[in-house]
């Protein structure tokens, strides 16, 4: 085995720890050891034209000839330097949308090998390259190699740190006139996971008749996040999360026609999901020796009795009668099976024929074999002092779709294009539920267990259960089972024609047939016990003991069939060597919608267009134009996204400086008939059924994005760039809630840039780089925190290569 080899196994090998130190130390390594071991050992590359060493002339990094040893030409590149980061404003959205820290990194480290005579020992190629190691939030490792007719693999090793934190999700907004006034100055739902994500792909054998593939991935995402429940107060839940996915890829090829390739693939999926929620915290006090901790939960608002109209009596502590959080947990070990079976294939036997069809099964299994949630405290709309609920949930996913496509060449000019997709689902699904509940008027009130010993007729001890008129059942055996359905067939016809060499155009018809089937069933199994009986099982037998069993059954099902046309036409045409367009449309018309906001009525322009006057000029153009339409009277949805852009290259030969300009302006908007709860009443709303507002839901939004960047290079040595990037949006919507601000919808983001890189001696390449952030939207805050910020990143480091 030669020292080149050697090397490789030594570099790999310190690669393997993943973590910053090892890879920084690692790109060192190969550096170093590349000095003393890389040297030629039977003569140097020379360039006839220069007389020198290939390698040892470049004039910049850029131009890296490499050095040739061990029957390899070997290039590397090292940039190692570090961070200084500085910020004001809202942490959590710096680290939201930039997430950008100070610190040592290593930028790049790459090593690419390659044996021009095709005689390497394990391989004739190779290429390792690594960025971000160090403390950035994405980082990447990727190594790619292969022998000749015998195989090339590929490995990547990708971590992202994500953090997200947009004060407004799930907020509750609480008014400042809630006595207290609590603002909730963070997202409940805000999330800090770190994914890993590897992927292994081997092709055997890649020009061969019988070709094989092999493939692996694992995704680990691992963290904490953030929820609320839903019950009595909206109580902030804490998950600690782990979901782990396995991917798995068997294939095989076949090529003993001519230009034909019969393909076979297996893939299997395997999600384990072992995330748990628990209450995040008791940060108030109920009257008690010792005190007893509680959550009130993140929702203030006491004039509407959230979570009770006065929460802190004058004593400081909790309101026995108000809903509260004791403790609360939900666990569940979530499971996922997903084999999937593929079969395709393309051919070009004929010359006047293409042809390519694919069909696919796959049947996914989503197991919950044992779920829990437990609650304490109380939930004043029903009583409920605590309650478990336990049991499984199981689904399928049962899917085969399959393409076929031809395409006739009637003449060199004229085409006949056909294009037949077929897919089918089906979703059956089902839970067992059983839920136990034990009622009481306060927080302090213990609850009662029922027993004919403490709760005789005339069941009004006060040892009996505590209910009121709203409670629900004491124990509960819930049978819930769900189906979706979906069957559509789509046809695409089309014709194109080359009438010159320089213009074709093409025009079609689709059809599509969609069958939609939604059905629910659910059979519960209430059991009630005094005092709440007599009222519950009107018309029931009351047991002895005063409680009774009542079913309740519930159906529903939808079918809704949707028959679709779409007439699509377009041209392309390069008017000169110069100016070539490009213009599409489809018309489209459905006689029916299984959503509000799905399109009965559909119409679609694009324009791209590219102009390059002289050849270091490149100009380019384009519209994007859809229209929605469900004009129903109950529905009355409009909608619209037209998208423009321009864009502008101007890069010389000589490379003296280079100019990228570009523009996008986006206007989307949607208009929705909807129903809704407001208190108050708005003035002149119309009911949908009480407590329910009709109203029309309006969503506009105008964006405008533009960039500029210029590099200019006045010496040999020395390259400077500048740049600046903004973003700029303005919108509004419906707002139902007084206390919310736009956000989002009326913001600026502003990213200004510069950098300068400058050859301190051969081979060697000084460049910092000035990053600048400022991020600030256009309205009132709201009961929040402030989501702006500003902040700098400089950027210094040396780059070596070899």
């Amino acid at each position: 085995m030669t020292r080149m080899t050697h090397s490789l196994i030594s570099h790999i090998s310190c690669r393997a720890a993943m973590v910053f130190l090892g890879a920084l130390l690692c790109g060192f390594a190969v550096t170093a050891q590349s000095i003393v071991e890389l040297q030629p050992t039977t003569g140097v590359s020379v360039d006839p034209t220069r007389k020198s060493p290939v390698g040892l002339t470049s004039t910049t990094t850029e131009d890296n000839g490499g050095l040739s040893t061990g029957g390899y030409l070997v290039k590397q590149t090292a940039e190692v330097g570090g961070r200084i980061s500085d910020f004001s404003g809202n942490e959590l959205m710096w680290d939201t949308l930039v997430n950008l820290g100070s610190g040592v990194r290593l930028l790049e480290y790459s090593l690419n090998l390659h044996s021009p005579t095709h005689g390497g020992f394990l391989f004739d190629d190779l290429s390792f390259s690594n960025f971000g190691y160090g403390g950035d939030p994405n980082d990447l490792t990727r190594l790619r190699f292969s022998k000749g007719k015998l195989y090339n693999f590929e490995g990547i090793f990708r971590r992202d740190r994500n953090v997200f934190d947009y004060n407004l999700l799930a907020n509750p907004l609480n008014p400042a006139t809630s006595v207290p006034d609590v603002p909730i100055l963070n997202s409940p739902h805000q999330l800090f996971l770190t994914r890993r994500m590897s992927d292994y792909n081997l092709n055997l054998f890649p020009l061969s008749i019988v070709r094989f593939r092999l493939g692996y991935s694992h995704n680990i995402q691992q963290g904490t996040a953030f929820s609320s429940v839903h019950e009595g107060t909206e109580a902030q839940l804490v998950q600690p999360t782990l979901n782990i996915t396995d991917n798995y890829h068997f294939g095989v090829s076949v090529r003993a026609l001519p230009r034909t390739s019969l393909n076979y693939d297996q893939f299997y999926t395997f999600t384990k999901g072992d995330s748990a929620s628990t209450l995040y915290a008791l940060p108030y006090n109920l009257a008690g020796t010792p005190p007893i901790p509680v959550d009130l939960g993140v929702s203030f608002n006491t004039a509407a009795g959230q979570p009770c109209a006065t929460p802190i009596l004058g004593t400081g502590f909790v309101n026995p009668a108000c809903n509260a959080f004791f403790s609360y947990s939900r666990s569940g070990r979530n499971r996922v099976q997903f084999p999937a079976e593929q079969a395709s294939f393309q051919s070009s036997y004929f010359p006047w024929m293409d042809l390519a069809g694919r069909f696919s099964y796959s049947k996914s299994e989503n197991d919950l074999p044992a779920y829990d949630e437990l609650f304490s405290g109380l939930i004043t709309r029903t009583r409920q002092r605590s309650y478990a609920t336990t049991g499984s949930s199981s689904a399928e996913r049962l899917s085969v779709t399959g393409d076929f496509a031809a395409t006739i060449h009637v003449s060199d000019r004229f085409r006949i294009v056909d294009d037949f997709r077929y897919d089918n689902f089906r979703i059956p699904g089902a839970w067992l539920l059983t839920t136990n509940s034990l009622f009481a008027a306060t927080l302090l009130s213990t609850p009662n267990v029922f027993s004919p010993a403490t709760c005789p007729p005339p069941f009004t001890a006060a040892t009996c259960p505590q209910h009121s008129a709203s409670s629900s059942a004491d124990v509960l055996a819930d049978a819930f089972s769900d189906f979706l359905r979906q069957e559509r067939q789509v046809n695409t016809f089309e014709l194109e024609y080359d009438f010159t060499r320089r213009i074709n155009a093409f025009a079609g018809y689709r059809y599509e047939n969609r069958d939609i089937t939604d059905s629910t069933s659910d059979v519960q199994l209430q059991t009630f016990y005094p005092t709440l009986a007599t009222r519950a099982c009107t018309g029931q037998p009351i047991q002895s003991d005063g409680s009774c069993t009542t079913t309740v059954t519930s159906a529903d099902g939808t079918y809704v069939p949707i028959q679709a046309h779409s007439l699509i036409t377009g041209v392309s045409a390069r008017v000169t060597d110069t100016l070539r367009l490009r213009f599409d449309t489809e018309l489209y018309y459905a006689d029916n919608a299984f959503t509000r906001i799905s399109p009965r009525h559909l119409q679609r322009y694009r324009l791209r267009t590219t102009y390059k006057p002289v050849d270091w000029v490149n100009l380019s153009g384009g519209i994007s134009i859809l229209e929605n339409r469900n004009t129903a009277l109950d529905i009355g949805n409009l909608q619209h996204n037209r998208s423009y852009s321009i864009a502008a290259e101007f890069a010389p030969h000589e490379g003296k400086w280079g100019v990228d300009l570009s523009y996008d302006y986006n206007d989307i908007f949607s208009q929705t008939n909807i129903c809704y709860v407001a208190t108050p009443s708005p003035a002149g709303a119309l009911s949908c059924g009480a407590p329910f507002l009709t109203g029309i839901s309006l969503y506009a939004e105008k964006s405008h994005f533009g960039s500029g960047s210029v590099f200019l290079r006045p010496m040999r040595k020395l390259t400077a760039t500048l740049g600046y990037t903004v973003t700029s949006t303005d919108g509004s919507t419906l707002i139902l809630n007084p206390g919310a601000p736009s956000g989002p919808l009326t913001f600026r983001y502003h990213l200004p840039v510069a950098g300068i890189a400058y050859e301190v001696s051969k081979g060697f390449t000084f460049k910092t780089n000035w990053n600048y952030y400022d991020y600030k939207e256009n309205s009132d805050v709201g009961p929040t925190l402030p989501r702006n910020f500003r902040g700098n990143v400089v950027t210094v480091s040396i780059r070596y290569a070899l």
